[in-house]
């Protein structure tokens, strides 16, 4: 369904979906999130549960002068459209439950609307349960076997995961640690924004994917292992050499220039 306020638009994909409607358009019920990187997030209530609302924002220097508006990009349906047809199509995503935009001339600011699911993200998981798993101080053996089966488990379920988004064309623009979620019924992919859908994906363009959330393993400080256990799950255990050292090489300079080193 479609609604039409002025210049601005709210889709809303489910019957019946006024508090859908009324949470994008106006705000209604909306509690701000705290939340790490670029997008505000509110969460609303939705049929017993919650449903988020992430606000699209930019990042790098431009976020200075442009702040929330795109030129000629409806970010958020386009956004949309990719989550539905990941949705639609089985992928671990959360649901999807609408968009709205506001166009103003040639620019657009914009949200997305999705249920909010009971996980946390990659990077806690790793934290918490990971950190947990590596120390034996006051465990017995089989708790500690037993939190680092949980662990390699859930790297494997979310290496698999990955895979699947690759086998149905999807190539994630950001997959790193915290827009993988880790909940009770296993591993989810969020942030869709600037993901493409291709034909096929070939096995470069797939490395280039998992190096990219390689960086992300490496920038928190977290055991190699922990990235080879995914590839695990994801069906790949070496990586195109050449790719390897190109990123390795990329990195290193990154971590230079930043300091890191």
């Amino acid at each position: 369904m479609q609604f039409v306020e002025g210049r601005r638009t709210a889709l809303v994909l489910e019957d019946g979906g006024e508090e859908i409607r009324a949470a994008l358009l106006e705000g209604a019920g909306c509690v701000p999130l705290e939340t790490e990187g670029r997008g505000r997030l509110l969460r609303f209530p939705y049929k017993g549960g919650y449903g988020l609302i992430r606000t699209y924002l930019r990042g790098g220097v431009v976020r200075h002068f442009l702040k929330d508006r795109y030129l000629l990009d409806n970010r958020p349906f386009r956004e949309l459209a990719l989550h539905s047809y990941a949705y639609e199509k089985g992928l671990s995503v959360p649901k999807p439950l609408g968009v709205c935009w506001e166009r103003n001339g040639l620019w657009f600011r914009g949200a997305i609307a999705a249920i909010e699911v009971d996980a946390i993200n990659l990077l806690d998981y790793l934290r918490t349960v990971g950190s947990s798993s590596c120390s034996t101080v006051g465990q017995s053996d089989r708790s500690d076997t037993s939190d680092r089966s949980d662990l390699e488990a859930t790297l494997r379920d979310c290496g698999l995961l990955i895979r699947r988004m690759h086998d149905l064309g999807i190539w994630h623009a950001d997959l790193q640690l915290r827009n993988i979620l880790v909940g009770v019924e296993g591993p989810l992919l969020i942030d869709l924004d600037k993901a493409r859908v291709h034909g096929s994906l070939g096995s470069w363009r797939r490395a280039r994917n998992l190096l990219r959330l390689r960086r992300s393993f490496q920038k928190w400080d977290l055991p190699d292992v922990h990235f080879q256990r995914l590839c695990h799950g994801y069906g790949m255990e070496e990586l195109p050499a050449l790719l390897d050292r190109l990123y390795r090489a990329k990195d290193g300079l990154s971590d230079v220039l930043s300091g890191r080193r």
